[in-house]
């Protein structure tokens, strides 16, 4: 066979695997490998998550002490200004509870990081350890970390005080 055609052959075989390769990663699955998560009503993880499900548990509760005196801020008139007219909310638990020389943060530092903040690296380092994954086995491959929150209201009492 001359070199020409050796060539040709070679360059249709290489467009052939890339062809192959491109369709592969159109109906690859996705895989959900690790996971964590916190939900009001006490849900720490996804298996205390899935039993508030199985159970129909409501996370609302009224409003904990440790969050903001609920007698100071309540009125049941709704048009009350100033006020809220709900005693009730979904709280996560714990929320102060935070290890950060565990994430390499000194105390001094993590006083200054936002709760969601130091959610986002329990829940995260949590994922990885539900996924069996070592974090430094991570560095170049393809993985996502989907993340989602909801209610910022540690932010706007810190910008109260």
């Amino acid at each position: 066979m001359n070199q020409d055609k050796l060539k040709l052959l070679l360059s249709l075989k290489e467009a052939t695997q890339k062809l192959e390769a491109v369709e592969r990663q159109k109906t690859e699955a996705i895989a959900i490998v690790g996971m964590g998560c916190r939900y009001p009503g006490g849900a720490k993880n996804p298996a205390s998550y899935w039993q508030m499900l199985k159970e129909g548990v409501n996370g609302v509760t009224e409003v904990p002490a440790s969050r903001w005196n609920i007698d100071t801020h309540y009125d049941s008139n709704p048009d009350a200004s100033g006020k809220m007219y709900t005693r009730f909310g979904a709280f996560l638990e714990d929320i102060d509870k935070f290890d950060p020389q565990f994430f390499g943060i000194s105390p001094r530092e993590a006083e200054g990081l936002d709760p969601q903040q130091r959610l986002l690296l329990e829940v995260s380092w949590e994922a990885l350890e539900n996924a069996g994954t070592a974090p430094d086995q991570l560095q170049g491959s393809q993985t996502g970390v989907f993340v989602g929150f909801l209610m910022e209201d540690y932010a706007r009492l810190a910008a109260k005080s």
